[in-house]
């Protein structure tokens, strides 16, 4: 069973990675620039399932998301109470079981934020090999990007259906996304966080 920490790491990860791929589409074609440069905003509900090289499910979560530009991202796990926040500045992981938040400033830099990918203007090709077959795409990051392999993304109407990736360490990553809504009109509020009084602050 994974460590508690290593949960954590990943919720981090998929924060990232979700708003990585939203804009993995833009680099290929003119027609996928024009649908997806006007999506600014959107949210829907995820599952998320992590498996071993032989297959074997280690984690399944559930949750929902929503994104805006410029840089605003929510990211809720049910089963674990772990809400991931991007106001715009800082990131933020607050783990209501364990009362702790992890904090990180927001980097424009897709080699530490993949989230800068989709909230700010930056070029697939600058990070990534891609191919494309009608509406899947495979993703081969640049040997700088970091830990991500592989990357697999399916979209419908400009946005992705399903992505899986492949770490450094073999693991696979599947998340699917149900129920989207494109343009959606978020509350300022969604995308605020305060931290609790009284919980373990951890600066990353």
């Amino acid at each position: 069973m994974q460590s508690m920490q290593s949960k954590k790491s990943r919720v981090l990860q998929m924060g990232c990675f979700l708003s990585c791929l939203l804009s993995a589409v833009p680099a290929i074609s003119t027609e996928s620039i024009d649908l997806l440069n006007g999506i600014s905003s959107a949210s829907g509900n995820f599952e998320q399932i992590v498996r071993e090289q032989d297959g074997y499910v280690i984690d399944r979560q559930t949750g929902v998301f929503a994104i805006e530009r410029p840089r605003l991202f929510r990211w809720q796990i049910s089963e674990l109470d772990q809400l991931l926040i991007s106001d715009g500045q800082q990131i933020y992981l607050y783990d209501e079981l364990f009362q702790q938040v992890i904090v990180r400033d927001w980097s424009s830099n897709p080699a530490v934020n993949p989230a800068a990918i989709l909230l700010e203007d930056i070029y697939l090709e600058e990070w990534a090999a891609v191919e494309q077959d009608g509406q899947n795409y495979h993703l081969t990051p640049l040997e700088s990007f970091g830990s991500i392999l592989d990357l697999h993304l399916i979209t419908n109407q400009g946005f992705p259906e399903m992505l899986s990736i492949v770490d450094a360490t073999g693991q696979l990553t599947e998340i699917r996304f149900t129920q989207v809504e494109l343009e959606v009109e978020h509350e300022d509020k969604l995308f605020d966080f305060e931290i609790p009084a009284g919980v373990e602050v951890i600066y990353e």
